[in-house]
This record gives structure tokens, C-alpha cells and sequence, in this order.
């Protein structure tokens, strides 16, 4: 409950005021705040976020006698005195517990929220991005494009699998109307990807935006029965088995099947 105005010192700093004070506090600092006073628990947990990302962003040393650009990632918005010297993140628990607070109490589509939740499903280890998308997943509102566009993102990205990839179907499910063309055919175009990685991360994720016997996402995934590597040809299988008929998941198997005795 938010407490009285002239009750509570900190209930008179809001907007960037607090932020920008909440930004010199350290780790411990931000705890015993985000605990005392609810009302700002939210902006603590983003900024042990933003603290935690520019850890991981921290640029690398330079040669001596290089100068700095305005526009490197280096510098601190919104600072008023130099950043403290920045060290890599070891340990990504605490990120994981800020992005499921910041999940559990925030608004339905809270923009603020989603700014800090984004930038972690491209950083961090895969447990850190699988928490990161049940976070997003929990916050976005259905069909919020600019968050779609950051998801369907991922998977272009090699190194998003694992945990983070399992967390990305209920994701979909819960964001992307069933059948939405524009997903759908971002997903679909990524199948016939040179890489890899691209190609299993689209089989894995277009059952979860389809719904059950739609013939265009099944002739896609009849396409790459005849994929040059043979777990993709499983991933088809799998994907199959959740969008069509036993007939056409039948025909997918021994076309499989076929390949890997050649």
C-alpha cells in the first residue's frame, strides 16, 4: 500500500529524480530500499539490471592513447559523476531473481519493465536468457509487435539455445495470435537458412504459432525431410508430430528414414 505523502521521504522523488539517485546506491543499498519501501521495488530490481548489463557490456581495454567515442557503450546516461570501475558478471542468479520480480509485480505491458527485461535475451548465460523470456512473456501484452520483433530475433541468434530455447515456444503461445501471417512467415523464411542453428531454432518454434493441420506450416516442415543434416530431419519430425495428421507425420518418418540409411 503506498503510503501518505509527507509520511515517507522517498514517496516525494519520483520519475527520473528517483532513478537518477537510485543509480549511485550499490548492490546492497538497492536491497535494503527495494525491501523497506515497496513502492519502489520495481526501479530497484531495474537498476540492478541496468548495473548488471553494463557489467557485461563493459568494453574491452583499450591500446594506450585512444580515445573514447561519445557514442561507445562505455559511457553511463545520465550520470552525474564517473562509473564505478566496471567488473564481468560471474554469477547470473541475481539477474535471474531481478527479471522474476520485475515479472511477478509489474503491469501488463509496464514499457519501463520491458526495457530492462529486453536487453537480457541477448546476454547473459542460457539461464539467464530462459528467465529473461518467461519474464518478457509474463509483462508484454499479446501481440505487442516491438516485443515480438526482439523475440523472433533470437532466433537468428546461434548461440540462443538450450533452456532458453525450451522457454521460447510458451513464450509464442502466449504472445502471437495462432496463425498470425507475419510471424508466421518470418518463421517459415528462416527454415531455408544457411545455418544451422537457425534452421533447428525455426522448426522448434513454428508449432507453437500454427494451429493444428494448417497445410501451409506443414508442407515448410515436409521441406526439410530432405535437409542435409540429420538432426534437423529429427527436429521436422518433432515439429510435424505437433502440427499434422498421423498420415503426413507417417510420410515425414520414412522419408527420414529413407535419408539417414543413404
Amino acid at each position: 500500500m503506498k503510503p501518505e505523502p509527507g509520511h515517507d521521504q522517498i514517496w516525494s522523488l519520483t520519475g527520473e529524480l528517483l532513478w537518477d539517485i537510485i543509480l549511485f546506491l550499490d548492490g546492497k543499498a538497492l536491497l535494503v530500499l527495494g525491501t523497506t519501501a515497496s513502492y519502489v521495488l520495481l526501479t530497484c530490481e531495474r537498476a540492478k539490471l541496468q548495473r548488471c548489463l553494463l557489467q557485461v557490456k563493459a568494453p574491452v581495454k583499450r591500446p594506450a592513447g585512444s580515445k573514447l567515442r561519445l557514442s561507445d557503450d562505455g559511457h553511463v546516461s545520465r550520470r552525474l559523476c564517473p562509473p564505478p570501475r566496471q567488473r564481468y558478471v560471474r554469477n547470473f542468479l541475481p539477474v535471474q531473481q531481478s527479471l522474476a520480480k520485475l515479472a511477478r509485480f509489474s503491469k501488463e505491458g509496464d514499457r519501463l519493465a520491458l526495457g530492462s527485461l529486453l536487453p537480457w535475451l541477448e546476454n547473459g548465460d542460457a539461464c539467464t536468457r530462459a528467465a529473461a523470456v518467461r519474464a518478457v512473456s509474463r509483462v508484454a501484452r499479446r501481440e505487442d509487435r516491438d516485443v515480438l520483433a526482439s523475440l523472433l530475433a533470437c532466433l537468428r541468434d546461434s548461440s540462443f539455445g538450450g533452456a532458453a530455447m525450451a522457454e521460447m515456444g510458451p513464450a509464442l503461445r502466449c504472445l502471437v495470435a495462432p496463425g498470425d501471417p507475419e510471424v508466421v512467415d518470418h518463421i517459415t523464411g528462416l527454415l531455408s537458412n544457411a545455418a544451422f542453428a537457425v534452421r533447428h531454432a525455426a522448426l522448434q518454434a513454428l508449432p507453437h504459432v500454427v494451429a493444428k493441420g494448417d497445410a501451409h506450416a506443414i508442407d515448410k516442415i515436409l521441406a526439410r525431410a530432405d535437409d542435409k543434416d540429420v538432426e534437423i530431419r529429427e527436429e521436422a519430425i518433432r515439429a510435424l508430430a505437433q502440427v499434422a495428421s498421423e498420415g503426413a507425420e507417417t510420410k515425414l518418418t520414412k522419408s527420414s528414414d529413407r535419408q539417414s540409411t543413404d
